[in-house]
């Protein structure tokens, strides 16, 4: 095996001096070189270090950039120190390396070096030993003889150790300074990608800067920038927003407030005080607005309502008094919080002003709604401003203002409907009519009322009741009702009745609330034809005026029917034709209001039992040829009238139409005049028949004067003061009473009768019937007058015995009276109808049919209204009544 190359066992050595001078120079190079790369290392990493806090004092240093500047910082260790060590120390190892080193100072010496160490080298023995040796000898003497500290490599250890020193003394400083910046930007150093905020002297308060930042949408805002209580306080802060220029803002009250512009889209707005800087997301938003507002209403007890829930988005209740409300509202974003205020009115001071008493509410919000605690309803009026702030820190900018008013519980009102407020009806029929209750909250009962009030003296009481009609419910707020009242149901005899209709609603200290009244005129059948007889004497007079305007028509017409053809057709004559037709229709149609008139004269008549059928049928007739004339007669005159006045007539067809109107017209008030005869003999009649019915009537009202005296005597209300023989004064107080109502109804009967004896002298005058006559002598030869002046002073001296016989004979004396009347209407009746012969004529029998059928429909049709008024009656009695346990 050969021996190394480098190590032959022939190799001449270097002197040990110079070999020792050789290792020395390299160790110095090593070490200088090492340390250089030592503190470059150190250099770069406080240098970065010190950058990094440099850089943080004045901005947030990005992650990145000290990531770069860490990685720099460490590439000196990393990086540069290695390539130093590695040309320094792993290249300047040999004896030739260090004599290259050398000659870079000393270039003789270095190459007489360099010479020496590649003799060392040699051994091909062209080179004497010996001479090798002392040329080797000869290069270390003159080693020794220098300094090879001066060939060492330029060095920047000294000024690497002054700049290391001086990074050091900065840090020293500044950790002495600033503690908490070195360490605060030591540990961002160190971990450059780590979210470690930046440490400034001046530290923004954040928390009323949330990321992003919401702003009301389109509105100027104002922002406020907060430092913290441990930060430094700078005079002025300065913020731009997007491109715009930097807007100073000077320290006032601890803040910064900036004016920001209105803001439609996501912007940023860069903050700066002192050493702290932010970026903070401007988006825009509309302010939260109200989706819903309601309450909740718990009504009263007295109201049996169920809680209801009312729509307050007009911003106002109405709410009865005693209630309770609770207010729920929803917004269209979640909420933060939410406030409102309960403000009452106080009373005016002396210069008129309202003051107002402000007490918060606790107001709980979940999500996006917000409820209020229960309010009761005890004030006139209460204003509530409602405001809230969302998720976003954005608010209401005005507070919704909810107003509160008080409802007093006001009475029900009633109505009657459907009926005239003066009404007259047969005793044995109804009438019809709708009550109509109404409350603000909820009708309980409603019901009618009567009191009766006699037109003349009675002995009886006069009708009184009252009964429920209709029942509601906490949910009704109005009723109607139809009612049938029937007067045989209730036992209510002919009298002046007065109706009201009456309601009450749930609360209990409010009064019974009534109607305006109606008055029904209940009749007996003698009043019903007095009625029909009256109502009957008004349409003759009416139809009498109709008549002379058809009189006054005609007159006209004929003027006109004087005028040819030709002038017929001049403007001026088509005039006066138009306006004789027109009067023509107006007649025409004041004739249709007469013939319903008469129509209803004739239905009513037929419900009085008392009313002969030759009466009716001339009340039917009448009715019949009104109608006819309404519809067909002058109708046919009018359009005449219009075709003389056409334009498309001949001359000769204008005079021709001109006179059939004339003809028309004449026939027309013919049969005018026939028809008031007609109408006039029929009103005769029930003139006539009233006589007999008011006759009878007062010889019933002295029947009852009789009667009652001997009830009176029978049965005293005080068995120590009997009646006979006692004076007035000395009676008891009830037959004191019963006497008086004796003396006015024997008072108001002698009336009557004296007004018969007058009726029926201008009744005679008019008509001159023998049979009138007669009875009107018979009445003035009586002492009949006497006799009731006598029984008015028997009952006031309490001689009941008397009174009872001469009651008795003067009403025999007024029934006789009336059966001489009767008898002879009926032979009156029955010579006119017979024609001849005794046998009525098939005309008047079916008349008379017709008559039987009609009063059949009318009593089936007062049965079913008194089977109604019953059934009525029956069930609301029912209702009130309170089941039995």
């Amino acid at each position: 095996m050969s021996k190394p190359e480098n190590k032959p066992e022939n190799d001449h050595q270097l002197p040990d001096s110079l070999r020792q001078q050789l290792k020395a120079f390299r160790v110095k190079v090593w070490r200088i070189k090492i340390l250089e790369a030592f503190l470059a290392g150190l250099f770069g990493l406080l240098f970065s270090y010190i950058l990094v806090f440099s850089l943080d004092r004045f901005f947030p240093t990005p992650g990145i950039v000290r990531l770069l500047i860490l990685i720099a910082g460490v590439s000196l260790f990393t990086i540069f120190a290695p390539i130093w060590i590695n040309r320094w120390v792993f290249k300047h190892r040999r004896e030739n390396q260090l004599a290259q080193l050398i000659a870079k100072q000393y270039p003789r010496l270095g190459d007489r070096l360099l010479g020496a160490v590649e003799l060392q080298s040699q051994h091909d023995g062209s080179i004497s030993p010996r001479l090798r040796d002392a040329a080797m000898a000869e290069v270390a003497k003159e080693i020794d003889a220098r300094d090879l500290e001066n060939a060492l490599p330029r060095s920047w250890r000294k000024r690497w150790a002054a700049a290391v020193i001086t990074l050091i003394t900065i840090s020293i400083v500044a950790w002495s300074l600033t503690p908490k910046a070195s360490w605060n930007a030591l540990q961002r150093w160190m971990l450059p990608l780590a979210e470690i905020e930046r440490y400034t002297e001046t530290k923004i308060d954040f928390s009323n800067l949330p990321q992003p930042y919401y702003v009301p949408h389109g509105e100027p805002h104002t922002i406020n920038l907060k430092l913290t209580k441990d930060s430094n306080k700078p005079e002025t802060a300065r913020a731009k927003l997007g491109v715009q220029a930097w807007q100073n803002a000077h320290l006032e009250n601890g803040d910064y407030s900036f004016e920001l512009p209105r803001i439609l889209k996501q912007q940023e707005l860069e903050l700066q005080a002192g050493d702290a800087f932010a970026n903070i997301k401007i988006t825009p938003l509309m302010r939260p607005s109200l989706k819903s507002l309601t309450a909740t209403v718990h009504y009263p007890d007295y109201l049996q309502k169920e809680d209801e829930l009312l729509d307050l988005s007009s911003g106002q209740a109405s709410i009865v008094q005693g209630s309770k409300v609770q207010i729920q509202g929803e917004i269209n974003r979640n909420l933060h919080s939410a406030s409102a205020t309960l403000r009452l009115p106080s009373q005016p001071n002396d210069l008129g002003e309202v003051t107002y008493t402000n007490t918060p509410l606790k107001t709980k919000i979940s999500n996006e709604r917000f409820e209020l605690p229960p309010l009761d309803v005890e004030h006139e009026r209460a204003i509530i401003p409602l405001r809230w702030t969302d998720e976003h820190s954005l608010y209401n900018s005005k507070p919704t203002l909810f107003t509160l008013e008080q409802i007093i519980d006001t009475p029900p009102a009633v109505y009657i409907q459907n009926i005239p407020e003066e009404t007259y009806v047969l005793y044995d029929s109804s009438i019809q009519f709708d009550i109509l209750a109404e409350d603000d909250f909820a009708v309980n009962v409603a019901g009618i009322e009567w009191s009766g009030e006699f037109t003349k003296a009675s002995p009886t009481n006069p009708a009184r009741g009252e009964i429920p009609i209709a029942n509601g419910s906490p949910q009704s707020r109005s009723l109607t009702e139809a009612v049938e009242f029937s007067f045989p149901a209730y036992n209510i005899t002919p009298q002046k009745l007065t109706i009201r209709a009456w309601s009450e609603d749930y609360k209990s200290d409010h009064p019974r609330s009534y109607s305006a009244p109606i008055t029904v005129y209940v009749l007996s059948q003698d009043e019903h034809r007095e009625l029909l007889e009256q109502r009957t004497r008004d349409t003759i007079n009416q139809l009498e005026d109709l008549m002379r305007a058809e009189l006054d028509l005609l007159d006209e017409n004929k003027r006109l029917e004087r005028h040819s053809g030709e002038e017929l057709q001049s403007e001026e004559l088509r005039e006066k034709l138009r306006d004789q037709a027109q009067q023509e229709s107006e007649n025409a149609e004041a004739m249709q209001e007469l013939a319903e008139q008469m129509e209803g004269i004739f239905k009513e008549a037929n419900k009085n039992g008392g009313i002969d059928p030759n009466t009716l049928k001339k009340l039917a007739e009448t009715s019949l040829e009104l109608r006819e004339m309404a519809q067909q007669k002058m109708p046919d005159i009018k359009q005449k009238l219009d075709e003389a006045q056409s334009a498309e007539n001949t001359a000769e067809k204008a005079q021709q139409d001109v006179t059939e109107a004339v003809e028309k017209q004449s026939d027309l008030l013919q049969q005018m005049e026939e028809t008031i005869q007609k109408a006039s003999e029929a009103n005769q009649q029930l003139e006539a028949g009233t006589f007999v019915n008011r006759l009878r009537k007062a010889a019933g009202d002295q029947e009852a004067i009789a009667n009652t005296h001997i009830e009176v005597i029978q049965t005293p209300h005080s068995k120590e003061l009997p009646i006979l023989g006692k004076q007035f004064t000395e009676l008891d107080p009830s037959d004191q009473r019963r006497m008086f109502e004796l003396y006015s109804l024997q008072d108001q009967t002698g009336i009557d009768v004296r007004w018969i004896q007058e009726d029926l002298g201008h009744f005679y005058s008019r008509t001159q019937k023998e049979e009138h006559r007669d009875l009107l002598e018979r009445m003035r030869e009586s002492d009949i007058d006497d006799d009731f002046e006598q029984m008015l002073s028997l009952i006031e001296r309490n001689n009941n015995v008397k009174s009872i016989y001469l009651a008795k004979d003067t009403a025999k004396q007024l029934r006789d009276w009336a059966s001489l009347l009767e008898k002879a209407a009926q032979q009156n009746a029955t010579g006119s109808g017979a024609g001849g012969a005794n046998a009525q004529n098939s005309e008047d029998e079916d008349f008379e049919f017709m008559l039987k059928v009609m009063e059949l429909i009318q009593q089936e049709q007062n049965i079913r209204a008194r089977t109604r008024s019953l059934e009525q009656k029956r069930r609301m009695l029912e209702s009130q009544t309170p089941p039995v346990s």
